[in-house]
């Protein structure tokens, strides 16, 4: 018995949403003014009064009602400013989280989470030997940087290399017969 088949559902996931979500309406049902306002909107009017509030003694120097006046319209102009960012562009708490991790973070980068330190300059010192044709005669040798204009008495003079004569390769017949397992014999 075979079980019928189910069709397959796939899903395709593009951007969750082009259209902002709006607060627009009190709990109890009641339209706010001048809205609906985004979310962004919403926090960065409250930003902006906190800091406003806090920073009364900077500038507050206007009397009650005209710094009132000017604490409602630095709220609206905010409001408004904040409004126009287009739907499909980054939050500004991403980019402002964004910013200040990029502030934070060690100019020299990190590796497995930790900043990556790096070592002060310091002397390296080297030496370099140059290997040379022992055929070839040198007037003078240099050593570990230094000339010398002949050889030194307490070394010998190098012999010249000479290489080895080398055996052809054998073929595998020649091989066997050179091990002696197989020695031909004689007819009679």
């Amino acid at each position: 018995m075979s079980s019928p088949s189910t069709p397959e559902v796939v899903k395709w996931y593009t951007r969750a949403r082009k259209f902002p979500q709006l607060i627009g309406r009190t709990p109890d049902g009641a339209k706010i003014w001048g809205g609906p306002y985004t979310f962004t909107q919403a926090v960065g009017a409250g930003v902006i009064a906190l800091v406003a509030v806090n920073t009364m003694g900077l500038w507050a120097n206007y009397g009650f009602i005209g710094n009132a006046l000017l604490l409602t319209g630095a709220i609206y102009g905010g409001v408004l400013l904040l409004g126009r960012i287009p739907v499909g562009s980054r939050s500004p708490i991403s980019v402002v989280v964004g910013g200040v991790h990029a502030a934070i973070a060690p100019r020299t980068g990190r590796l497995a989470g930790r900043p990556v330190r790096l070592r002060r300059p310091h002397l390296v010192r080297h030496s370099i030997t140059v290997a040379r044709d022992p055929l070839t005669p040198l007037p003078a040798q240099r050593v570990a940087g230094r000339s010398r204009a002949t050889a030194s008495p307490a070394r010998p003079a190098a012999k010249p290399f000479v290489p080895a004569r080398r055996r052809p390769a054998l073929t595998g017949v020649q091989a066997l017969l050179d091990q002696g397992s197989m020695t031909p014999t004689k007819r009679r």
